[in-house]
């Protein structure tokens, strides 16, 4: 049997604070079936360090992924498999914060998994080594993309983070939309969806209907609608999966 995954994450520097909510690394072994990644709210900038993984198509085909590719919003499963060892890591932004590193409309990269070619070399670099070289570039980038930050648009999320509603403008959709990548419908969907699994790691919560109370759902049936909607299964169906990346991001 081989080893167990290992995911951790770090916090980011302080002058990424603002856009990046959290660095992550994963390793893992070769996989014999597929990952359900479920939405979680962020757009990422995935660099692998090991073998890209398999991305599945909606005909049951399957790609390679790029060594380095901006993965946008989710706002429905993506299906990943490892084939060989694996290694990733992973800037995660905060739902506002991708839109400094783009410097264009995140909603181009909704559901998309985009190559990137930012010549980021970190063959025969050590684990520290490798976090200051990807912290680096993304400061870089933001830097030279000094799109302004949006604070009307950083309040509604927050708001939506702590399940506020948001009475949205036109114009504050149309923003929204541009900067995060998804409506504010959509993502306090995703979040309340996400809040179901920081539920589950609170003392004291001993079920998924438990958690589903505790993240805003009004019954168990609503919850499944949406584990349908943002994961293609049940939930017993997605803790029933090989442990993997899905697993630990979805407890990360």
């Amino acid at each position: 049997m081989g080893s167990l995954p290992r995911y951790q994450e770090f916090a980011p520097r302080a002058d990424l604070a603002a856009h990046v909510r959290c660095i992550w690394l994963f390793e893992g072994g070769q996989e014999a079936e597929d990952q359900r990644i479920a939405p979680d709210g962020c757009a990422e900038l995935i660099v692998h360090v090991g073998q890209p993984y398999l991305e599945r198509a909606p005909d049951g085909g399957a790609h390679r992924q790029a060594p380095v590719v901006f993965a946008g919003q989710l706002t429905s499963p993506l299906h990943l498999r490892a084939d060989g060892p694996a290694g990733v890591i992973g800037v995660r932004f905060h739902p506002a914060g991708a839109y400094g590193y783009l410097g264009e409309a995140a909603g181009r990269y909704t559901d998309r998994r985009t190559p990137l070619d930012i010549g980021l070399d970190l063959a025969g670099l050590d684990e520290a080594a490798r976090l200051a070289a990807v912290q680096d570039h993304v400061f870089a980038r933001i830097a030279a993309n000094p799109a302004p930050r949006d604070l009307a648009v950083e309040a509604a999320v927050d708001r939506l983070r702590t399940g506020q509603p948001v009475e949205a403008s036109r114009d504050l959709q149309r923003r929204f939309a541009r900067i995060v990548g998804v409506p504010p419908r959509m993502l306090a969907a995703i979040l309340r969806f996400r809040g179901v699994f920081d539920a589950l790691s609170e003392p004291g919560v001993a079920s998924w209907t438990e958690a589903a109370h505790a993240a805003g759902y009004f019954d168990h049936p609503q919850l499944a609608r949406d584990f349908r909607r943002f994961v293609g299964c049940t939930p017993t169906q997605f803790l029933k999966q090989q442990a993997g990346l899905a697993s630990s991001l979805a407890r990360g």
